[in-house]
């Protein structure tokens, strides 16, 4: 696992961008939503500085497949899962940005550890740690971006 704090200089641009999206429900988000099933972001030109940043992280060995954002309110939080996608031939990670994290809005357990996280933290780990959040207790949203990234393949 991997976790840095690093930030991102159009968060005002960002926030825009996420405020235009119309609320969608997952069956993992409970009092919020995600765009998982309905865009992938990872080309809007706006995100391109969390992009780049994932893929820095990694030191440009993987690309990214999927990127999306969960907004939670209060009381909200992330159900256990993983991303897990059977091809056992090639090598997958998942990231999370905390974009928007307001005291008391919860932590995120991976493997059943509990990780402390602050607002601009990127944390990097395994496709198929099962991962999920603890509640928001606060009264303001979180959010949160996620990825989904691929070895990069090169010819020799």
């Amino acid at each position: 696992m991997i976790i840095t704090n690093t930030q991102i200089k159009n968060k005002k641009e960002i926030m825009n961008f996420i405020n235009k999206h119309e609320s969608i429900k997952h069956d993992f988000v409970e009092k919020g939503f995600s765009t998982y099933d309905s865009h992938n972001l990872k080309n809007e030109k706006v995100l391109s500085n969390i992009c780049k940043t994932f893929k820095k992280i990694t030191d440009n060995k993987f690309e990214i497949l999927e990127l999306w954002f969960n907004k939670y309110h209060k009381g909200g939080y992330v159900k256990p899962h993983n991303h897990s996608n059977g091809d056992v031939k090639n090598k997958y990670l998942a990231g999370v940005y905390y974009f928007k994290k307001p005291k008391n809005s919860g932590n995120l357990v991976i493997k059943e550890k509990k990780i402390n996280i602050k607002e601009d933290d990127f944390v990097i780990f395994d496709i198929s740690d099962t991962h999920y959040t603890t509640k928001n207790l606060s009264n303001q949203s979180k959010i949160v971006f996620s990825v989904n990234m691929k070895e990069k393949k090169y010819e020799r």
